[in-house]
């Protein structure tokens, strides 16, 4: 695989992909096709070279897989991992606030469900306080409001149920935030290492595996009687991290 200089189609293609921040692999590899015949070592060489001349301005496009789908994906992310003010930026302190509040309300919620209701979330804009201990001023409408504006911006995830969870986005960009911050909270899938906020864990109490539902799938995809990875005991994949899209989320918030 060779260094590529970069040219007019690289600049083409991220501009594609900033004008979209999320895309499919088979997307971005359709895009890529366009211009040249595919080759997978030289379409990562590729995104090698764009992410080359963007790591100045703190950016990259990273790959990831949907927890919910499993589809692979492309994104555009800040590399700027420090706090969630300098990566969630185009937002009033009072609203990064709110945003912090409702991470930290999914990030420890009961039972490894990792979301809370929309209801839940609304009420939880009269708790809000400033580093004084002073209460904030957030309306339930205002609240409504700028829920709808974290989903738009793709930092949470709404299902149809009006559940709200942690998007790919969140999960990508405050990594190492939330890695630090939710030490004990946060999990990693025991195949691929990354974190997990939706899929299947182990019956056994006491076993650590947390497997993401596309990991599952392919681990499991020759086994006639699945096994724990770790812990050898059955797998029946029906004890689950998250909730799923056609359950309601408690109402109020509880956390571990």
């Amino acid at each position: 695989m060779t260094t590529q200089d970069y040219s007019d189609t690289h600049r083409l293609f991220l501009q594609a992909v900033i004008s979209r921040r999320f895309m499919k692999e088979k997307d971005a590899i359709d895009l890529y096709a366009h211009v040249s015949p595919f080759d997978q070592d030289d379409f990562t060489d590729f995104i090698n070279t764009v992410n080359n001349s963007l790591g100045s301005l703190e950016f990259e496009i990273r790959r990831a897989q949907d927890e919910d789908n499993g589809d692979k994906i492309l994104t555009l992310t800040n590399t700027n991992e420090q706090t969630i003010a300098q990566v969630a930026t185009g937002y009033t302190p009072l609203e990064l606030e709110y945003f912090k509040h409702l991470l930290d309300a999914i990030v420890t919620a009961d039972d490894e469900l990792y979301c809370i209701s929309s209801t839940a979330a609304v009420n939880e804009a009269s708790k809000l306080k400033n580093k004084e201990n002073k209460s904030l001023q957030l309306t339930k409408a205002g609240a409504e409001d700028l829920l709808s504006r974290f989903v738009q911006d793709k930092w949470l995830i709404r299902s149809k149920k009006g559940a709200l969870s942690l998007s790919t986005r969140t999960l990508l960009e405050l990594q190492s935030f939330l890695k630090e911050a939710y030490e004990e909270q946060m999990q990693e899938c025991t195949l691929c290492m990354e974190i997990i906020t939706k899929g299947q864990r182990c019956n056994v109490a006491a076993c650590a595996a947390r497997l993401h539902q596309h990991c599952a799938k392919t681990y499991f995809a020759n086994m006639n009687n699945p096994t724990c990875p770790s812990c050898r005991s059955p797998w029946d994949g029906k004890t689950l991290i998250g909730l799923p899209p056609n359950v309601e989320a408690p109402h109020t918030i509880r956390r571990r």
